[in-house]
């Protein structure tokens, strides 16, 4: 018990020491103007460009006819804070789960499935989520464009913030969700969040 307390100690030390070191935008001399809105990058090119300068990358996975998916679009995604945190420290991509046209991703090749889903649904979004499709849904890939890690459901503004620096700053190695779930406050304000979300029982450590 003792040691389960004091290695407890050692990390919220560790982990208040590091939020205070997260990046907040500030800097000496002039700023260079920064975009409004997310980057977003088809996925052969962010993962081109993951081979040239190794990023993580953030998917989200989505359908032209999934409603939460356009609310998280004009919520969430249009955050300042959210939309500063992806571009600077991922390859944002936006990924059609119903696309027709293959994708050679890691070496191996994913192509359309016509008679899955409610209109059929690409390989990659399968691989992605783990096989657990849900509209909408993110994806956190590492900079070996490996271990996805899928979170379901419609995210906040808040939530997506956690989200962000769980996987963005690497606490998902070092430390359970509901530990950084109860220690980790948001810059943003509970009163921006206007929907609610959920999917957070579905981290996986790669094992899988």
């Amino acid at each position: 018990m003792r040691d389960t307390i004091t290695k407890l100690s050692l990390f919220l030390c560790f982990f208040a020491l590091s939020l205070t070191a997260l990046p907040n935008g500030g800097g000496n001399g002039e700023e260079t103007a920064k975009p409004t809105t997310i980057q977003w990058l088809p996925i052969e090119d962010a993962l081109e460009k993951c081979k040239e300068n190794p990023k993580k990358i953030f998917v989200d996975v989505y359908t032209d006819w999934c409603t939460w998916c356009k609310k998280m679009e004009a919520s969430t995604f249009m955050h300042p804070t959210i939309v500063e945190y992806i571009n600077e420290n991922f390859y944002p991509v936006k990924l059609d789960a119903e696309m027709k046209q293959n994708l050679l991703f890691n070496n191996k090749e994913y192509g359309f499935l016509p008679t899955e889903g409610r209109n059929g649904v690409h390989e990659i979004a399968l691989y992605l989520t783990r096989g657990r499709l849900n509209y909408p849904s993110v994806v956190f890939l590492d900079e070996g464009m490996s271990n996805p890690q899928p979170i379901p459901g419609f995210q906040n503004p808040v939530r997506m913030d956690k989200l962000l620096k769980f996987f963005g700053e690497n606490y998902y190695l070092q430390v359970d969700w509901g530990l950084f779930n109860q220690l980790y406050e948001s810059t943003i304000s509970e009163s921006e969040m206007k929907y609610s979300g959920n999917g957070m029982d579905r981290i996986h450590d790669g094992s899988k």
